[in-house]
């Protein structure tokens, strides 16, 4: 069996890319006079990058008792990860009755990172299995 070091490489470009976007979008973010404490921001980035991890190693744990289901874990690693978004931040996002289009980027940046690079190694890991 030949080794593949996914594990490794998807928590080095993980957390190379959130920590790439933490800065950029902080830094824009501060350009524009927006205080970062509270739009929950390294909330956000925090909050993203457990369940990533907890979805891969999900999925890469159980990539072959279950392959035929891991479509389904990644599905339901989504839902969890809206559900903890609704839980977690929209409460304090909501605050003033509405949810503002920089209160939806704060978090839907490093959740769409995220989502992509979980996408591309489940591919791998599916088409390597």
């Amino acid at each position: 069996m030949k080794f593949r070091p996914y594990p490794i490489l998807f928590v080095s470009i993980l957390f190379a890319g959130l920590l790439a976007l933490f800065f950029v979008q902080g830094w824009v973010l501060e350009d524009k006079g927006h205080d970062l404490s509270s739009l929950h921001f390294t909330k956000s980035y925090v909050l993203n990058a457990i369940m990533a991890l907890i979805v891969f190693f999900a999925i890469y744990i159980f990539r072959n008792k279950y392959r035929d289901l891991l479509g389904f874990f990644f599905l339901g690693g989504s839902l969890l990860k809206f559900a903890l978004f609704f839980i977690f931040l929209y409460p304090s996002y909501n605050q003033d009755g509405t949810l503002e289009r920089l209160e939806f980027l704060v978090f839907f940046v490093p959740y769409g990172f995220a989502l992509m690079l979980e996408t591309y190694f489940l591919v791998k890991l599916l088409n390597t299995v």
